[in-house]
């Protein structure tokens, strides 16, 4: 459809009264980590950009829901989403990559296991626009968002009013807004959940989506029976394949605590759940009311630890010992609405509680098992920094069929008839041998009482690397 002259004339001009902000990057220079960059530079405090950015976010995201190329929407101060970034990521190696490590941690158990995730996953400006969606979390969709690797999702819900939040009766609502006690401020026409609910499972009966599994996370605040009961019925009505049968992995009432709530079991896998024929594991706080379906998680997870003081392994978090990370889901997330630069009005521009690349990084090599990211885009290096196995551009054809961890503490493909030491794993703890060809890895760690290992973890890598330092071990992965 062609777009309205109006929007077309609007656009235009919002482009050229911006582009006094823009600025162009020196041949070879990465992009900006963040697109108000430039306002940043000249702000003292995020507020004034932070604002800023929200009002073209908005404006980009009209201008593509318009039909508008989204080359044409990418205005200064703006996040660019196009289509193009997209395809570019599921061709790439970071994909490859992600997908390998998903498939790679699927035995391990959840107190364990990473999961890519987003925060207020639904709160984004590719909905059509509400009050709280132009204060957005997210550029990317659902669906997009799964489709770059995402397998943990939020949801936060609401039992408001249907219409503008006032009139009607209630509904169970997804919407970024405050509590029932002070009347679910912020949610005005948003989605209902029943309207949200079947993007995902879309998604999940998609053919070539059939394998994942992934960690849902319903916000709760609805605090109501009727409501509660309405959740239950949607999530039955929803979360279905075509033939009928759940993907829902549902808690076990043998396992029912004093609380009236199953607690999230710490020891299933990924594997666990496929074989119990699921797709979907459902988390939140204990509400018996929901409780069928939904596992608590409220003393199986910890999320209060502060990014800013996050160091490189094997510092890691001040935060939290070792034991947390060894009994409990860490979750890490940030928030990029106005809303809560508003309530820090001292804040720099750069959030100092921000997930960079950087922390990413130290935080995949220590053990943080969920990420909750705001404003994912493909190209914007943090899913990359989630990355702790294959180096950049591995394994490459012809280099071998044997797999080693590099000097560096990252895989490459090597010829098995090299020799290096090999990587023995006994319990939690591991050790490497004498240097040997791949063949008699094994061997080799059985003869000092252990076994041939490889790391499923970004810290079991960490601990692996602590251990073979610059000569590097073989790791029992073959390449086919």
């Amino acid at each position: 459809m062609t777009p309205p002259r109006f929007l077309r004339a609007v656009v235009a001009a919002l482009i050229a009264a911006g582009m006094f902000l823009a600025v162009t990057p020196s041949a070879g220079t990465a992009a900006a980590p963040s697109p108000t960059a430039p306002c940043d530079a000249i702000s003292p405090i995020a507020i004034p950009c932070v604002a800023l950015g929200k009002t073209f976010d908005a404006v980009g995201a009209e201008c593509r829901r318009a039909g508008i190329p989204d080359t044409l929407c990418s205005l200064p101060l703006a996040h660019s989403v196009t289509q193009a970034a997209r395809d570019a990521y599921r061709s790439s190696w970071v994909h490859r990559t992600a997908q390998f490590q998903y498939e790679l941690s699927d035995p391990v158990a959840f107190r364990d296991v990473q999961w890519i995730g987003t925060h207020n996953s639904f709160n984004g400006l590719s909905y059509p626009f509400t009050v709280s969606r132009a204060d957005s979390n997210q550029q990317l969709s659902l669906t997009q968002q799964l489709d770059i690797d995402v397998r943990s999702l939020e949801l936060d819900l609401h039992y408001v009013p249907g219409i503008l939040g006032l009139l009607g009766p209630k509904v169970v609502t997804v919407c970024h807004g405050q509590g029932a006690e002070v009347g679910n401020l912020g949610c005005t026409t948003e989605s209902s959940f029943a309207k949200v609910l079947p993007e995902i499972a879309t998604w999940l009966n998609a053919p070539a989506n059939s394998d994942a599994v992934i960690l849902l996370y319903l916000e709760d605040a609805v605090k109501d029976p009727a409501a509660y009961t309405s959740i239950l019925s949607t999530l039955a009505a929803v979360l279905k394949r075509p033939n009928g049968t759940s993907l829902v992995y549902r808690p076990n009432p043998a396992d029912r605590a004093a609380n009236g709530c199953v607690p999230l079991p710490l020891g299933t896998s990924r594997d666990d759940v496929r074989a119990a024929g699921a797709r979907v594991v459902l988390v939140g706080s204990c509400a018996p009311g929901w409780s069928s379906a939904v596992f608590d998680w409220s003393s199986a997870h910890v999320e209060s630890g502060q990014a800013s003081a996050y160091r490189a392994f094997p510092a890691c978090d001040a935060t939290y010992g070792p034991g947390v990370y060894a009994q409990q889901v860490v979750r890490y997330f940030e928030d990029s609405t106005l809303v809560s630069t508003l309530l820090d009005p001292q804040r720099p521009p750069v959030n100092p509680e921000g997930l960079s690349p950087e922390k990413v990084e130290a935080m995949t090599n220590c053990g943080v098992n969920l990420f909750g990211f705001d404003q994912l885009l493909p190209e914007d290096g943090r899913i990359q920094s989630t990355l702790w196995s294959w180096a950049p551009d591995e394994p490459r054809a012809g280099a071998g069929g044997c797999t080693a961890l590099g000097a560096d503490g990252r895989w490459i493909a090597s010829p098995c008839t090299e020799v290096r030491p090999a990587a023995c794993l006994s319990g939690a703890t591991w050790t490497v041998t004498a240097a040997v060809p791949a063949a008699q890895a094994a061997a080799a760690c059985q003869a000092i009482g252990s076994t041939y290992g490889v790391p499923r973890t970004g810290d079991a890598n960490s601990r692996l690397h602590d251990v073979a330092g610059a000569s590097g071990a073989w790791v029992d992965h073959s390449i086919t």
